[in-house]
């Protein structure tokens, strides 16, 4: 047991961190307008505010509750980084129904108890999904199966 939350302090001040950064950007390189005319860095920068102040909840409370040592598990991160390496890979070279079958079944083994058959059958809704919201629905210009032999 530790002294404190220390994850939930990492992950709010990361927020508060990440929003700040949003923030500042926006208000750097947009103008913000007024509230009855809002100008195209009011969004950005509201929303950059809004994740400061979630990332505040998140870590202020933490730094006085106890918490439990973090364990690294680096097996989803790994997995889940070759998953979307693979679809930016195959997407141009074999198509996009090969490319997000692929990367749904390379993704459900960052979790372990997951049987083959299980992987399979959600790689292929998700290629149906993908191929009938993106190509059939948007008629964008991506082929569907472009095998290169």
């Amino acid at each position: 047991m530790l002294d404190r939350d220390y994850r939930d302090i990492v992950a709010g001040l990361s927020l508060a961190c990440f929003g700040l950064a949003a923030a500042a950007y926006a208000l750097s390189k947009y103008s913000m307008g007024t509230i009855t005319r809002m100008g195209p860095g009011m969004m950005p920068v509201s929303l950059g505010v809004i994740l400061i102040g979630f990332g505040l909840m998140i870590a202020i409370p933490a730094a006085f509750r106890k918490g439990e040592a973090v364990e690294a598990n680096f097996r989803p991160l790994i997995v889940l980084s070759i998953s979307i390496i693979s679809f930016a890979l195959m997407i141009e070279t074999v198509g996009l129904v090969p490319a997000v079958f692929s990367t749904v079944v390379i993704a459900t083994f960052a979790e372990r108890q997951v049987p083959i058959s299980r992987a399979v059958l959600l790689g292929s809704a998700m290629a149906l999904l993908t191929w009938s919201i993106f190509i059939l629905g948007l008629g964008l210009p991506i082929a569907t199966f472009d095998w290169p032999f």
